[in-house]
């Protein structure tokens, strides 16, 4: 009878062991991402929003393809127009078929823009929103014909507002994802958001499932590159597509706590009264090499007035950047980012971005991108005078 016993009680005790826990396999699908020297995938998008019993549903077909560090192309097909973002590791191009325009922007998309862009980071102002990860299940789909045997991790949000395209508040949102057990990759995603506006209530679900996920692969620079399509007019600012962009000027400067190489920690507390830049880069960003010299001009001029310039730099590892600075040492103080949460507090995906801090710990100025050494002097004499 003892013998008998035995397997069930295993087979019991294997059914009960606890499921991963979710912020764990989240953290690993993120470091996987990070890792990864390519990816490249399609992906199918269902849109539904249902407002005072009417649903009206989209679908779009969305090209993902990305090179670390710096480079991504995103492409979006809606009702057959085409949005599309591209970044070479210098420069960011974005094109709107709907209007027939693009714009250029002297800035390089960053790893948090490219995983924003592909799903990692679905919700506004992440750092603010309190969010609950729980594993709530297993379960093998099939994905264009591939199997992927996946852990289901649910992301549940507490209430939050966003103000883009206008005010309002999301009452709840759930967002599910399917993880594939082996690669750490997600490969599909379903979203449910309840939402009060001011033209009312509305639920919106969403589903995105990827195919043809190529890992690590050689992708062609020709992936890269764009080419104006004939009639496309070069404008300043394209609506329904571009990178990441937010604009704190006129609002609190969010506190931090950072340190140099060498320990030396800055924390917008101990720069109360004084007026500083802050100068997010990367060493892989044409952009915010080109930057360098001039943010070092700026550094010395103002330095009389008080004004403290840091170089912050956008997570990559201590030895990267210690090489870099062997190789071209600035002459103002290079801090990393870590785990300070100082990315994510100021809205930072791509590089440069500028953030001028006045002595009254409000943000005077704000801009992503690189322009030229006129351009940074006067974001910085907002904070000076």
């Amino acid at each position: 009878m003892r013998l008998f016993f035995l397997p069930a009680i295993a087979v019991f005790a294997l059914c009960a062991q606890e499921m991963p826990d979710g912020s764990v396999l989240m953290k690993e699908r993120d470091a996987a991402q990070k890792r990864l020297h390519s990816l490249e995938f399609k992906a199918s998008m269902t849109t539904e929003i249902t407002r005072q019993g009417q649903t009206m549903k989209v679908g779009a077909d969305v090209v993902n393809a990305m090179v670390n560090p710096g480079k991504m192309r995103i492409e979006t097909t809606v009702q057959g127009v085409k949005m599309l973002t591209i970044s070479d590791g210098q420069m960011t191009y974005i094109f709107n078929g709907l209007t027939k325009q693009f714009a250029v922007r002297n800035a390089a998309m960053g790893p948090a823009a490219m995983l924003s862009a592909m799903g990692v980071n679905s919700l506004p102002d992440m750092a603010k929103v309190k969010i609950a990860e729980k594993t709530v299940g297993s379960e093998t789909i099939d994905v264009g014909g591939q199997k992927h045997d996946c852990w289901i991790v649910e992301n549940r949000a507490g209430e939050f507002s966003i103000t883009d395209p206008a005010p309002m508040t999301v009452k709840e949102a759930v967002l599910r994802y399917w993880l594939d057990k082996k690669s750490k990759l997600d490969v599909q995603m379903t979203m449910v958001m309840k939402i009060a506006g001011p033209a009312g209530d509305m639920e919106m679900a969403q589903k995105v499932t990827k195919t043809g996920l190529k890992i690590d692969e050689d992708l062609p620079d020709s992936e890269f590159k764009f080419t104006p399509p004939d009639g496309a007019q070069l404008v300043d600012n394209v609506m329904g597509a571009g990178v990441p962009s937010t604009d704190l000027a006129g609002k609190d400067a969010p506190a931090f706590e950072v340190k140099t190489l060498d320990g030396k920690a800055y924390s917008l507390a101990s720069l109360k009264g004084k007026p500083v830049l802050l100068d997010f880069w990367a060493s892989w960003c044409g952009p915010c090499r080109a930057a360098m010299p001039d943010v070092e001009t700026v550094a010395k001029q103002y330095k009389d007035q008080g004004l403290v310039v840091i170089g912050v730099n956008t997570g990559e590892d201590r030895d990267v950047v210690e090489g870099f600075l062997k190789k071209s040492p600035l002459g103002y103080p290079a801090v990393l980012s870590g785990d300070s949460g100082i990315l994510e507090a100021y809205s930072v995906s791509s590089f440069p971005t500028f953030v001028v801090i006045g002595k009254d710990g409000k943000v005077a100025a704000y801009q992503v991108g690189y322009r030229d050494l006129a351009t940074l002097r006067s974001l910085v004499a907002k904070a000076v005078q």
